[in-house]
């Protein structure tokens, strides 16, 4: 993977970085020690963070272009995941890791932080950097945005980065329009009439209830929906019962739905209720049931990818294959236009072919250098965004 000489004088600050970051992996919006960590360093490069949400952070850096600001975005929290490893930065927080990339989504932006000090020259407009607290839940983008941030500091355009261990290494994955999917999850408790089990007659079994409600529900999908569309109804929770011998008089079961509009996220919703109505009039139960929304589908801007296209050597570049994967990045398109980019991490040679959120993951920090040169090359365009 080549780069720029200019940039390859970062790779060691690279790797310090994000090899620091990984060892203090922390949970949701309880970041104090990662918060920290980022502030004195951007301090130390004579700028003034600001703190957003308790934990998150930050950082507009003003360029020769203020009416046409760009944001990064770079995720902060880690994964309730044990790290299986004998390097020496593994984590220092015994059943916590950064398995998803985003010690490597930080060190990218602080990277860019430390070029435009470096070369202030290079500030063609104005930058901010936002760094995000609680992707992987309960969810930071949309407090973040709620707290202002984009009435404080307008942006014309939003980029973010992920790491994947399915694009070959150094390689940039995205497309326009829809790329990953929207997620809720749904909860269900169906209320039988518990009896003795020689006895069935006299009871009303939650088990058997949801039996055939399990069954209707992983029919919507084949059965109820376009081929053409892409969604998905699983379910992978599944609680009942307390003795062979005894009627159940409760199941609780737990799945999630993902899709990649909104329009056919709500069709789901609706079919779901009323395939729990339809089995609570055959069976006689009552049937609880709870929606949690999650996050909306990553929509990529068509202007912004063909930015993407004509700022990227082809060479470097690949189409992304959408995924069901959900990103909370998709609450800040909703706000201004974004570009969602996959940046490769696989090499199997290196050994570093092992899936997201797994206790091997791992990547070659100088990918991180591919990401600080696509950021640099947003900012150099020379059109208004």
């Amino acid at each position: 993977m080549e780069v720029s000489e200019q940039l390859k004088i970062y790779q060691d600050e690279a790797s310090k970085l994000r090899r620091d970051l990984h060892r203090i992996p922390e949970e949701g919006f309880d970041l104090p020690k990662t918060q920290e960590y980022l502030i004195n360093y951007l301090t130390d490069l004579g700028y003034q963070p600001e703190k957003v949400c308790e934990t998150g952070l930050v950082l507009y850096i003003n360029g020769q272009c203020d009416d046409d600001a760009i944001a990064f975005r770079a995720d902060m929290d880690a994964l309730c995941i044990r790290e299986e490893a004998n390097h020496e930065y593994i984590s220092r927080h015994p059943g916590w890791m950064h398995a998803c990339g985003h010690d490597g989504h930080m060190t990218m932006n602080l990277l860019l932080a430390k070029y435009l000090a470096d070369f202030p020259e290079q500030r063609k407009r104005s930058v901010l950097l936002i760094f995000q607290p609680g992707e992987e839940g309960p969810g930071g983008a949309k407090p973040m945005i709620d707290a202002g941030i984009f009435n404080k500091y307008p942006v014309k355009a939003i980029f973010g980065y992920h790491l994947f261990p399915f694009i070959e290494e150094g390689k940039l994955a995205t497309k326009a329009g829809p790329m990953m999917g929207q997620n809720s999850e749904f909860f269900i408790t169906v209320h039988g009439l518990s009896g003795h089990a020689a006895e069935p007659q006299r009871s009303m079994d939650a088990i058997v209830a949801s039996a055939s409600l399990i069954t209707c529900l992983q029919s919507i999908v084949s059965r109820n929906t376009n081929p053409m569309e892409s969604v998905v109804i699983s379910i992978g929770l599944l609680n009942g019962g307390t003795r062979v011998n005894v009627v159940a008089d409760q199941v609780k079961l737990g799945g999630t739905i993902r899709s990649f509009s909104e329009k056919s996220h709500q069709k789901l919703h609706r079919r779901i209720e009323e395939v729990v109505k339809g089995v609570e009039l055959t069976h006689g139960c009552h049937i609880e049931l709870e929606f949690v929304e999650m996050y909306p589908p990553v929509i990529n801007d068509e202007r912004l990818y063909e930015i993407f296209k004509e700022q990227i050597p082809q060479e470097n570049r690949v189409r992304f294959r959408k995924v069901m994967l959900s990103e909370d990045f998709s609450f800040f398109q909703k706000e201004v236009p974004g570009l969602y980019i996959g940046l490769g991490t696989g090499n199997e040679e290196k050994g570093f072919n092992k899936n997201l959120h797994t206790a091997d993951f791992n990547f070659d920090e100088q990918v991180l250098l591919r990401g600080l040169d696509t950021s640099l090359q947003m900012i150099n365009y020379s059109k208004k965004y």
